[in-house]
């Protein structure tokens, strides 16, 4: 909407996106709209760009890539997936020959445990190797996702007990880890009054009206709760609504709108 070119990037072996939107999503991106490409990002794929474009002769190249070769690598070398997969997202920033002709990329990341172990792995690879090549590359990786001009992190939560204090301890990791606060949402909310007053036993709609008051409380609390991260998260914590339309595209457009419109508020 901003008119950006954007790439969105999904990392994993299977794909979210592709379905919902009835696209063949794999490692090269597809276009979705006019200025939007998905692509699905995966270790063994990431590794065979890398390692291609380093070892030209095909035969060599082919043999090392072997499925079995692969995994027997990925499983020896602690942290290989993780930096092959930031390499990749970085890749750009770090080398003359990668090009990606996008203004934003954006990454649909692991969940809470595996995207903290993703993150910590270029910090943690230069402290282990101290020199050489391995040492450079980890340290600007490093550099790179700690720095707010190049990137920002949004966490989506929903109002539940156990997703809310995920969601606050990872904004907690990702600000001990980068020095970044996290732009901060919380989905599926239910538009409710401000107060829905008791039903009687007696009343037909009783547990109806009990069941809205649960859940109008378990909103209330997540919310605040979320609201109480104070310096770990960038802004007000922004609602985005529950969208019952089974029409995708309907769904996308208010999704969209309640973006817009909290990018406004907080402007």
């Amino acid at each position: 909407r901003q008119g950006h070119s954007v790439l969105l990037a999904e990392m994993g072996s299977r794909s979210f996106y592709g379905p919902l939107l009835g696209l063949s999503v794999g490692v090269e991106p597809v276009a979705w709209k006019h200025n939007i490409g998905i692509a699905r990002w995966d270790v063994e794929s990431t590794l065979r760009e890398y390692i291609t474009h380093y070892l030209p002769i095909k035969a060599l190249a082919d043999k090392i890539l072997g499925n079995t070769v692969m995994k027997a690598l990925v499983a020896a070398a602690p942290s290989l997936s993780e930096l092959a997969m930031l390499g990749k997202l970085t890749a750009p920033m770090r080398h003359t020959w990668y090009k990606r002709d996008v203004d934003v990329v954006v990454v649909d990341a692991y969940a809470t445990g595996q995207f903290m172990a993703l993150l910590r792995a270029p910090r943690g690879m230069a402290q282990t190797a101290s020199s050489g090549p391995m040492h450079k590359h980890s340290s600007i990786m490093a550099k790179l996702l700690a720095d707010p001009d190049i990137c920002e992190y949004r966490l989506v939560t929903l109002a539940e007990e156990v997703p809310v204090s995920e969601a606050c301890e990872m904004a907690a990791d990702l600000h001990a880890e980068t020095g970044i606060a996290a732009r901060v949402y919380c989905n599926r909310l239910l538009d409710l009054p401000s107060v829905i007053p008791a039903a009687s036993r007696q009343d037909a709609a009783h547990d109806f009206v009990t069941q809205m008051r649960r859940i109008h409380q378990r909103q209330r609390d997540s919310l605040s709760t979320l609201e109480q991260l104070g310096g770990l998260r960038h802004g007000a914590v922004q609602g985005l609504p529950l969208v019952t339309d089974l029409d995708t595209s309907v769904l996308l457009e208010r999704l969209a709108d309640a973006l817009d419109a909290g990018e406004v508020g907080a402007a």
